[in-house]
């Protein structure tokens, strides 16, 4: 059954086309960034379940994007954006997700990979104190089960 390597490739290769993307990991999502050699943004990918039938696999993922908050020692008066960068990472990381999503509806791949749900992003700010901020979403890839031959 190749179809989840077709589908991981997939989601690997569109995100490292992304400008804003320097580093994708996968596996549990406590292995984030185990790495400190991590150039941030980066992408998390963790697969969180699969449904087959006849024509069909679908898998569930679970996609984060991070980056680092940066703190300044300077002394800063506004207090809407204090002294550091979690708006930027915000917005950057929504981005990567966003084009991720557009390019996952449009279904321009040579697998037939298809987005099935309505993604809903969730902010990720300041997480286990690690110092990430960012958004995850869970997507649902549809792909042919071309692996199974009814008789």
């Amino acid at each position: 059954m190749r179809e989840f390597y077709k589908v991981v490739d997939y989601l690997k290769t569109t995100l490292e086309a992304d400008i804003n993307v320097h580093t994708i990991t996968h596996g549990l999502r406590s292995m984030t960034d185990i790495d400190k050699k991590n150039i941030f943004p980066l992408v998390h990918l963790q697969v969180i379940s699969s449904s087959v039938d006849t024509s069909s696999v679908t898998f569930t993922f679970e996609i984060a994007v991070v980056d680092l908050r940066n703190i300044s020692k300077q002394l800063v008066t506004d207090k809407f954006l204090g002294n550091d960068n979690e708006l930027d990472n915000l917005n950057t990381c929504h981005a990567v997700l966003n084009r991720l999503v557009s390019i996952l509806r449009n279904k321009n791949n040579d697998y037939d990979i298809q987005l099935v749900n309505a993604p809903t992003l969730q902010p990720i700010i300041f997480e286990e104190s690690n110092l990430l901020d960012g958004w995850r979403t869970d997507l649902d890839l549809i792909i042919p089960n071309n692996e199974i031959v009814v008789c």
